[in-house]
Formats: structure tokens, C-alpha cells, sequence
């Protein structure tokens, strides 16, 4: 693709557009890049891209910006409605995701995985499990590292964590194996409505053509529904017997797929689910799509069994922290959302103390009190959307609110008796009080060790 002298205007310069830019400006396009944030840290990424000969802009945004501009990217994180963007349409400009002009850079297979939950799960097990294959590949998208900053090296695939933000703007985008693991309720302040997300995370699958796969969870109602338009192969995963595909069968994951060497009738067993490391059905859900995903294109199923059954989980998902006064507490930051915190209360059988709240992303908190009915002994509510959760939470079930993630630690270690469990699982994005996920499962962390510290009575992984 050409782009020498075409003058591109970048929207929005968090990671991903901060990367399209000095991409851009590297393939010799003249860029703009925006931002409507005029922070101190925003000020040094454009103090950075200036050094880079690229113009920036701070501040409102303007429709002189498109004067003369040859196409447009965006950033994730900038909805679609956003008055810039609806003027570029109207102008009929191209408007690019990032993810998009990525592909556009390269010849190399993209395995594409998307969900509202388990992407980055997946991602990195199937990065993994190319690592142990001896197998070239890059991890990018959104776990990391843009993809468009990976375009370019000596890689034989890219590996791609793909969101419905990235999606949204997608023209020309076909992976060679697309990953769908699943479709809940989430981020409904970004998109106008539920309809609206799945399309966005369907298309996915809208470039794809016969000669590529589609990984599925028909397991989940939404993206079962979705498959009668899909034009690729289909690679199903479930945790009942399919005629082919991923499923599970007498305690085992095995797949069944004729086209890749195993017989119509005979089973390829990959491993035991009780050689499994990660909690939870979900996490069941990931593994049967890692393994479809590597099976069709050629790695070899010892690789795939080592790497899925030494995998500990990632940080701040389901994370065991301590057992203190025989409670053990689990660090589920990760949970933005309500499907989550959903899943993650069905891998214990103990009881629970749950600790809910953050910023709410217009998500409707109905599906999580039926899930709080026989397991959770109490539920604490914190942050700006703390309360909201407790309404509509059982009135059996004690309910309490607290200001901070400190001072629900603090309470559910008063309530909660040994034998049960604590789990933090908020339900909502962390941008109330946090940084990040990362940075709220970090002050969790701190809460819960400091009780031990307290009370000289702890038990702490590893």
C-alpha cells in the first residue's frame, strides 16, 4: 500500500494511535494526529510525535481538520458518534481502525480473537502454545503491543486480541482463523446499544472467505445465532459431543476433525479437564478454542496439551491471593463487566463474599442477582456504582457499601467466616478511582496482604 505524501489524520493518540502515527510517518505520509485530551501526559506523547515530524493537535476537534485529508484513522478508544468522525463519513473519507491499516501492511495470517470475556486468555495461550511448537509468531492487538507496530518483523503469523472498538472500523480486515469466544453485555456507553455491539464484534467474521476458519462457542445463545452467516469454515467448541469439532467427552477435551487427520468416527484427545491449572467453565471455553484455532493451522497436539496444561492464568484474573484465617481471596479486577463476574462465581462451591462496584458502562446488573441467590453469603458494593449493584442484589443476601476497594477488604474479612471465600469481582470498569484493572487489583492485593500482616496468620501462593 502506498502511502508516500498522503496526508493522514490520526484520531485519538492513547497507544494505538500514538503507534499508527509513527507508522504512518515511517511510510512517508504526511500526519496529523489528534487528541481532544490536553493533559500533562498527553502533552508529552505530542511533544514526542512532534519530534517525529508529526503535526499534533490538542483540544476540541474541529471539521477544518479534514481539509484536505486522504484518509483517517481511529483510535479505539473514540466511538464511531464522536462529531469528527460522523463529518469524515458524510465526506465519505475512509476511516480506518488501526487494526485495519495493519492488515493492510502485511501478507502474513492473522489468527483474530475476540469476545466480551477470555481474549486475552486465549490470546496468550495461543501465542504460547506456538512458542513451545517452535513456531514464529507475534502476540498484539489489544493485549499489548498495536498490532501495526508488529507489521513488519520476521514473524510467520500475528496473533491478534481484537475488540468491538477495533472492529467497528474495520473495511478490508479478514483474518485467516477468527476467534468468537463469546457475546454478554458490555460496553454500552461506547456502543449505542446491545445490537450494535454484536454486529461489531461479528464482523469479525464479515471478509472471511471459504479457504479460512471460524472458531465458535456454540456454547453461547449469541454467537451460535451468528453462524448461518458465516462464510469460513466452522470450527465449533462446546462442552457437549459435536459430530466435529472441539468438545468435551468422558471428563477429556477432544477434537473431532476429519479435514485435519482425525477420522469420522475417531477422537484426537488433547488432555483430562482435571490436568487443567485455570478455574473455571470459562476458562474450559478458552482452552477448546486455543486448540481449534492451532489444530487448523498445523501445530502439532503435543505442543498444544503441554502448553494448555502447565498455563497458571493470567494476573488479576481469578488470581488467588492468600488464605488468611482460613478465607482465601481471590483477585477478579479483570471483571469489568457483568458476564464475568457471572462466570467467575461459578468456579467456587464454597461461599462468597462478593465485592462489586466501579464505573458503570451501561450494563444491566439483572443477570448477576441470579447468580448471587444460594452462593453468596454477603455482597459489598463499592465505588460509583456500588449501590446500583446492591438494589438489585436479593434482599436475603446482607448487603453493604463502602466508599473504597480498602475498606471492602477491611469489612469482608470481618464477615467472612474459614472455609469461604472472598472474591473481587467488580462488574465495572475501574476509571472511578483507578488507572486501570491492573492498577484496582493491585490495591486489592495490597488490602488483602496487609490483614495478614496484621494478624500474623496467612498462607500466600508461591
Amino acid at each position: 500500500m502506498d502511502l508516500l505524501n498522503k496526508r493522514v489524520l490520526v484520531i485519538g493518540l492513547g497507544k494505538s494511535g500514538k503507534a499508527a502515527s509513527l507508522k504512518l510517518k515511517e511510510l512517508g505520509a504526511k500526519v496529523l494526529a489528534s487528541d481532544t485530551s490536553e493533559s500533562g501526559e498527553m502533552r508529552k506523547v505530542a511533544r514526542a510525535l512532534n519530534k517525529n515530524g508529526i503535526d499534533v493537535r490538542l483540544g476540541t476537534q474541529k471539521e477544518s481538520l479534514l481539509d484536505e485529508v486522504d484518509l483517517v484513522v481511529v483510535s479505539p478508544g473514540v466511538p464511531n458518534q464522536v462529531p469528527v468522525i460522523k463529518a469524515a463519513r458524510a465526506l465519505k473519507l475512509p476511516v480506518w481502525s488501526e487494526v485495519e491499516l495493519a492488515y493492510r501492511l502485511t501478507d502474513k495470517p492473522i489468527i483474530a480473537i475476540t469476545g466480551t470475556n477470555g481474549k486475552t486468555t486465549t490470546t496468550t495461550l495461543i501465542g504460547k502454545v506456538f512458542e513451545a511448537a517452535g513456531r514464529k509468531a507475534s502476540v498484539a492487538g489489544n493485549i499489548g503491543t498495536p498490532l501495526v507496530s508488529a507489521v513488519g518483523n520476521d514473524s510467520e503469523m500475528f496473533i491478534a486480541e481484537i475488540s468491538s472498538f477495533q472492529l467497528d472500523a474495520i473495511i478490508r480486515f479478514r483474518p485467516k482463523v477468527a476467534v468468537l469466544l463469546n457475546i454478554t453485555e458490555d460496553h454500552l456507553d461506547w456502543h449505542p446499544d446491545f445490537k450494535d455491539y454484536v454486529r461489531a464484534k461479528s464482523s469479525i467474521f464479515m471478509n472471511q472467505l471459504d479457504s479460512d476458519f471460524a472458531v465458535v462457542n456454540l456454547d453461547d445463545k449469541v454467537v451460535k445465532s451468528l453462524v448461518p452467516n458465516i462464510q469460513a469454515g466452522i470450527i465449533g467448541t462446546s462442552k457437549h459431543e459435536l459430530e466435529t469439532g472441539v468438545f468435551t467427552k468422558n471428563g477429556r477435551i477432544v477434537a473431532k476433525l476429519p479435514e485435519f487427520g482425525t477420522s469420522s468416527q475417531e477422537c484426537l484427545d488433547i488432555c483430562g479437564l482435571e490436568e487443567i491449572k485455570i478455574r473455571g467453565s470459562h476458562n474450559l471455553d478458552n482452552i477448546m478454542a486455543v486448540v481449534g484455532a492451532c489444530l487448523v493451522v498445523g501445530i502439532d497436539v503435543q505442543a498444544i496439551r503441554k502448553t494448555v496444561t502447565a498455563f497458571p492464568g493470567l494476573e488479576h484474573r481469578i488470581e488467588y491471593v492468600a488464605t488468611i484465617n482460613g478465607v482465601d481471596y481471590y483477585n477478579d479486577s479483570k471483571a469489568t463487566n457483568v458476564g464475568a463476574t457471572v462466570k467467575a462465581l461459578t468456579t467456587f462451591s464454597k461461599p462468597v463474599i462478593l465485592l462489586v462496584g466501579g464505573r458503570n458502562k451501561g450494563n444491566d446488573f439483572k443477570p448477576l442477582a441470579q447468580s448471587v441467590k444460594s452462593q453468596v453469603k454477603a455482597a459489598i458494593g463499592f465505588g460509583e456504582a456500588g449501590r446500583e449493584i446492591l438494589e438489585t442484589i436479593p434482599v436475603h443476601t446482607l448487603q453493604e457499601y463502602v466508599e473504597t476497594v480498602d475498606e471492602a477488604v477491611a469489612l469482608a474479612s470481618e464477615l467472612a467466616e474459614p472455609g469461604q471465600v472472598v472474591l473481587f469481582s467488580p462488574s465495572c470498569a475501574s476509571f472511578d478511582a483507578f488507572s486501570s484493572y491492573a492498577h484496582r487489583g493491585e490495591v486489592f492485593k495490597r488490602a488483602v496482604l496487609a490483614l495478614g500482616e496484621v494478624n500474623g496468620k496467612k498462607t500466600i501462593k508461591g
